[in-house]
């Protein structure tokens, strides 16, 4: 595959700018609400563009290539883990006092509304970053573990968090068996992790990517705030 340089900081901060433009286009609903929520708040963006930019220097920082790449995918593992808990609340459509129980688990005494619109707007952040580590990893760093693999992590990830979240509210006798399994879940979690933080490289398919990038007629440009 010969040698490649490694990606510095100024490459991987205009690959995620990029991303998420193309989100807020041509991606599909949901990616298309996350982006345009960053690129219609200023204060959103700048704050997102801050915390990137600080994981992007840690990525651009690694030693050599490989570095680079295990430094994305455990960039991309944590940006799962910041997502996870908006988007446990949101598929269990939790209300009133189970909300607040599973919100106290993370944040303890914090108000809860501050709790809340903390968790959002952690939310966009994190699932836009997600959007663009996925992106820089199959496009930018030509690595398959970036598409299959790392799909089937967040799926195993979402289950065992779910899991978690769910024993956290307790009270209900059926909750015995999720607490068994939790610690099969977590185990299964870390496997796969440390498994694709040690898989070799191997070209990703890019005709998805090059789907979602086509330019079309009806489509416009999104300004990005400064």
């Amino acid at each position: 595959m010969g040698v490649r340089a490694g990606v510095d900081h100024a490459r991987l901060m205009q690959a995620s700018e990029d991303r998420i433009e193309a989100a807020a286009r041509l991606g599909n609903p949901h990616q298309q609400r996350i982006a345009r929520r960053l690129l219609e708040d200023a204060g959103a963006w700048r704050m997102w563009e801050g915390e990137h930019a600080a994981l992007m220097r840690k990525v651009a920082s690694a030693s050599s290539v490989r570095s680079q790449a295990a430094a994305l995918k455990s960039t991309t593992f944590v940006l799962m883990q910041r997502k996870a808990l908006f988007e446990y609340l949101a598929y269990r459509r939790l209300r009133g006092e189970s909300r607040r129980r599973v919100l106290a688990t993370f944040h303890g005494a914090r108000a809860y509304t501050d709790a809340m619109i903390a968790e959002h707007g952690n939310f966009v952040r994190s699932a836009c970053s997600h959007l663009c580590s996925s992106h820089i990893g199959t496009v930018v760093m030509l690595d398959g573990a970036f598409q299959e693999p790392m799909t089937r992590y967040e799926a195993l990830f979402r289950e065992y968090f779910r899991a978690f979240c769910d024993t956290s509210l307790g009270g209900q006798d059926e909750l015995g068996s999720v607490r068994a399994l939790l610690p099969y879940l977590k185990h299964q979690v870390a496997e796969l992790r440390t498994a694709i933080l040690a898989m070799p490289r191997t070209l990703p398919d890019l005709q998805h990517e090059a789907e979602i990038r086509r330019p079309t007629g009806d489509t416009m440009r999104m300004p990005r705030p400064r």
